[in-house]
């Protein structure tokens, strides 16, 4: 089956799933709503989403997060990402909001997936993923977890590679996918 196959079929799930539905972009509530490619002018409303969600990262949300991991998530890291050939970058935007953001590094590396909390369990997640492996093919997939988002990448078919880890209190999961 084609790529443009596949997008299709996934679409018409979506819609008698009695979500989200999409004609030529537009979603039944009248909202517009795209996955496409991430650009320059996205960085600030990236970084904002990121920072809003940063409590999951760390095992105790009560924590600081440490200096190191605080640096990978600022608007020039991301920025560079966002320009850098290596990395693809994409957004899910309702209305023209940031709403969701997903990096590949390479075409097997999940490196980033965020969803805002207000549109978290909707399916967004599931949508990114499954657009980037559309654009990102290979036959086996990595990414370290957070503790918080195992149970959303063991619904996308994710098993865990190896034991979890741990480094200034944000704990990881590492996991890998084999289609």
């Amino acid at each position: 089956m084609s790529k443009i196959g596949k997008i299709y079929i996934r679409i018409q799930l979506v819609f008698k799933q009695g979500l989200l539905c999409f004609e030529n972009g537009v979603s039944v509530q009248g909202e517009l709503v795209q996955i496409r490619v991430a650009e320059k002018n996205d960085v600030i409303q990236i970084n904002s989403l990121v920072a809003s969600l940063s409590g999951f990262y760390l095992n105790n949300p009560k924590h600081e997060i440490p200096e190191w991991f605080e640096q990978t998530l600022t608007s020039s890291e991301l920025l560079r990402r966002v320009e850098d050939s290596e990395y693809s970058n994409f957004v899910y935007e309702i209305s023209d909001e940031i709403v969701g953001y997903i990096a590949m590094k390479g075409n097997s590396h999940l490196f980033h997936l965020f969803v805002s909390e207000k549109h978290q369990g909707k399916g967004i997640s599931r949508e990114l993923w499954e657009y980037a492996i559309n654009v990102c093919v290979s036959n086996v997939y990595t990414l370290r977890s957070s503790l918080f988002a195992i149970p959303v990448y063991k619904k996308f078919g994710f098993i865990e590679s190896d034991v979890a880890g741990e480094k200034d209190g944000i704990g990881f999961q590492p996991m890998e996918l084999h289609v």
